[in-house]
């Protein structure tokens, strides 16, 4: 693989940071286009975009120092080397949805409505993310000789599945499916929980062909702490699926 792309006289630009970079912008890109078909400025999207990346890079880098203190303990400045990877989408998840719905409570802009702008481009970012995963050689699969690919980052060898790909390809149809989905919704809010569910459910399973121990463990080995983290995501997203249109009715009534 390609973990650097550039070096001149010690500066090296990693593939890991071009590709989630590149991730921002296309997550914004089509956020900006949704939010200006419901007659918005781009200032909302803009402005909520940079509270976004602050809270989706410190939350995936929590999580992974959560999930793998013992990669820091030697060199704990090392925590803040975000260019080198070790980013669990999932606290990035997290905590991008936090720092969002504290800003647009603030601003007093319209939640849900913007969620829906934000959820396909999420989904599109990923695809960029994951084959920076690819160039960088983590998040690979179990070893499989048939179908396998050899990382030369882990120097054993041996192929191994390269689920990366696998989610990238499902991300691109997920963010393809909900950009469709958006100007057919029927309430605010059901694009983005939308998201939500159907990633959870497709990260639960493909948990299972990852081999990389980075995936880490949590309460026991069976399942990893993403596969913890989608299954209540699956339920949350259901339990508001299920309110959000009866309390949208409540209203009207």
């Amino acid at each position: 693989m390609h973990p650097i792309l550039l070096q001149i006289s010690g500066f090296s630009l990693r593939s890991y940071g071009v590709m989630m970079a590149l991730s921002f912008v296309v997550g914004i890109l089509v956020a900006v286009g949704l939010n200006r078909r419901n007659g918005r400025s781009d200032d909302l999207i803009l402005d909520v975009s940079t509270w976004i990346m602050l809270g989706a890079i410190v939350g995936a880098r929590a999580l992974y120092v959560i999930v793998e203190p013992r990669d820091y303990l030697a060199e704990p400045w090392k925590v803040f080397y975000v260019w080198e990877g070790g980013l669990v989408y999932y606290g990035g998840l997290i905590g991008a949805s936090v720092v969002t719905y504290a800003y647009l409570k603030w601003v007093k802009a319209p939640l849900w409505s913007v969620a829906d702008c934000l959820a396909p481009g999420l989904a599109l970012g990923q695809v960029s993310g994951r084959f920076g995963c690819f160039l960088n050689g983590c998040c690979y699969g179990v070893e499989n000789h048939a179908h396998g690919v050899v990382f030369p980052s882990l120097m054993d060898g041996i192929p191994h599945l390269p689920v990366m790909l696998y989610e990238a390809a499902f991300c691109l149809a997920l963010g393809a499916y909900l950009a469709w989905y958006w100007s057919r919704k029927v309430y605010d809010g059901q694009v983005f929980w939308s998201y939500v569910l159907l990633y959870a459910i497709w990260r639960f399973f493909i948990e299972f062909l990852r081999g990389d121990i980075e995936r880490g463990t949590l309460i026991n080995a069976a399942l990893s702490p993403s596969q913890w983290i989608s299954l209540g995501g699956i339920v949350l997203a259901l339990l508001v699926l299920y309110k959000l249109p009866r309390q949208l009715a409540a209203k009207v009534n």
